[in-house]
């Protein structure tokens, strides 16, 4: 018979869970002796995946019969953080993914599960978004993740690509086993959820893992009497890893163990980084994709984990790009969060608001925009198409790439001379634009002329052939002030998402290169 556990008087807070956990380390059991349970799967989904222990007979009937001479429930115990390395390594290495692999992984998490907006709040400009990394997370930032909403479905919340957040429930059932480690009748589950909270690093190539028990999550379903004096003091592990093999990554510092009853009343973060390393990787910038994941087990003389399993794993893309700085700051190397849509926001009210007006015409009515496919009174050979707008959830829409005047000098040059020849009809391209370039050029100081794609992207005005122009931009002439906060956004935004410079040397570059959108909010 089940009972519901009798708890210490604590006021209860109702949680959501994202994707549930397991924890496991292997036993000797033969397969047919494991108990009955739900198939395991680990997905980005909300399936209970259970994790499932053996504890001898013996040891039970004891910790049962000190329950009843003690005849008062076990107190909340006062955290205690006791590391210790895991006495089983029972993972599952897989293979490195490839640039490619590693993308269509990201393309279908996104389509899977498309992210909810971004707060409002984030409308006023904030700090770098790759905060330093401490050994207690920043209390306001875990709070912006996880009340922005996401972090308790699908694959948790990428608050951006170096924040993400969720809450995961573990559900761990307690068999009783034979001297031959056999299971043979199940004592009880005892549930929590655990909350996990991971920062990317703008100067390693790691990321931070911090984890703990959400305060007065756990519930026992054993009965009365074990619920007070057996399930509680049960020890439980969390500890992170990495998928693939040591030479691609690897994690460091042992398991945090505490009894159910102290991961409960315990308010504190533990952590563990997951390193990236620089042997196998791809172009440039020396990219390589990884995945890490939390274990939560319980291990010990007396307990033994017989059903393996772990959280779902999250995919970063690590790299050593050399061109990344801010004012005297550089940020030599990464690990960013790929399951996300890079995107820059221009809000419609602002103080750079001809900007944003200029890019929505451009992205929505690109008929409408400067310069023309052709003049006055000559029928149009076909719509322009104009790259770039943010679509939530579709990681497939026509994209930028960003290019830089070191890396890319020729690109960035023709991108000048083209928005030059339709703005002002300059050479060397003037000629182009006579009769379909904008008709009164900005020529005070307190208007400029602005082009959308950005002069710093692949597809900006001299794309893709300067002797050849496609057409598919706009100009328009915009308020100086505007034009000039609009472009330290964009110089920021590059910094803050880590937006990797164009490198045709990769392979299938336009599927495997960083491309980022622009979101237009009113």
């Amino acid at each position: 018979m089940s009972h519901r556990h009798l708890r210490h008087p604590r006021t209860r807070v109702a949680v959501a869970v994202v994707a549930l956990l397991t924890a496991a380390a292997p036993l000797s059991v033969p397969a047919h002796a494991a108990p009955k349970v739900d198939r395991q799967v680990v997905d980005d989904t909300d399936l209970t995946i259970k994790t499932t222990v053996g504890i001898r007979g013996e040891d039970i009937e004891q910790m049962r019969a000190q329950g009843r001479r003690s005849a008062t429930p076990t107190p909340p115990a006062e955290p205690q953080h006791a590391e210790r390395a895991a006495e089983h390594d029972w993972r599952q290495r897989v293979p490195a993914l490839s640039l490619l692999e590693g993308q269509r992984e990201a393309n279908r998490q996104i389509a899977a599960h498309p992210q909810p907006a971004r707060p409002a709040a984030e409308a006023s400009p904030s700090p770098m978004v790759a905060a330093p990394i401490g050994e207690q997370p920043a209390a306001a930032r875990v709070t912006e993740c996880f009340d922005a909403g996401g972090a308790d479905n699908g694959i948790g919340r990428i608050h951006n690509r170096f924040t993400y957040c969720a809450r995961v429930k573990l559900v761990a059932e307690y068999w009783e086993v034979d001297n031959r480690g056999i299971p043979v009748e199940k004592e009880g589950t005892s549930t929590g959820t655990i909350e996990i909270f991971t920062q990317g690093d703008d100067k390693e190539r790691r990321v931070r893992v911090f984890s703990r028990i959400q305060r007065d999550s756990v519930d026992y379903d054993w009965g009365p009497i074990d619920n007070l004096f057996v399930a509680p003091n049960l020890p439980l592990s969390l500890i992170a890893h990495c998928s693939e093999e040591y030479e691609i990554c690897h994690a460091t510092r042992g398991a945090a163990t505490m009894p159910w009853v102290t991961w409960d009343n315990n308010t504190r973060w533990f952590y563990w980084d997951v390193y990236n390393h620089e042997v196998v990787t791809a172009g440039r910038d020396k990219l390589s994709f990884s995945r890490w994941y939390l274990s939560a087990f319980s291990d010990s003389s007396r307990y033994r984990t017989i059903r393996p399993g772990n959280s779902a794993p999250r995919l970063v893309r690590c790299d050593s790009a050399t061109y990344f700085s801010r004012f005297d700051t550089r940020y030599p190397k990464a690990c960013i969060f790929a399951e996300t849509i890079p995107h820059l926001t221009y809000d419609l009210v602002s103080e750079y608001s001809d900007v944003s007006l200029h890019i929505w015409r451009a992205q929505n009515d690109p008929n409408d925009t400067y310069p023309m496919l052709a003049p006055d009174g000559v029928p149009w050979p076909r719509d322009k198409e104009i790259p770039g707008k943010f679509v939530p959830g579709d990681n497939t829409a026509p994209a930028l790439h960003r290019i830089t005047s070191a890396l890319h000098p020729d690109l960035v040059q023709a991108n000048s001379d083209h928005k030059d020849g339709a703005c002002y009809g300059r050479p060397p391209y003037g000629h182009l634009y006579q009769l379909t370039g904008l008709p009164v050029p900005p020529d005070t100081p307190a208007q400029q002329c602005d082009e959308y794609p950005f002069a710093s992207t692949l597809e900006g005005a001299g794309h893709p052939d300067p002797e050849n122009p496609s057409f598919n931009f706009s100009v328009e002439a915009v308020d100086q002030h505007h034009n000039s906060v609009a472009g330290g956004k964009l110089i920021a935004y590059y910094v803050d998402d880590r937006i990797l410079a164009w490198d045709a040397g990769l392979d299938l570059p336009y599927q495997v290169n960083d491309k980022f959108y622009v979101n237009i909010r009113g």
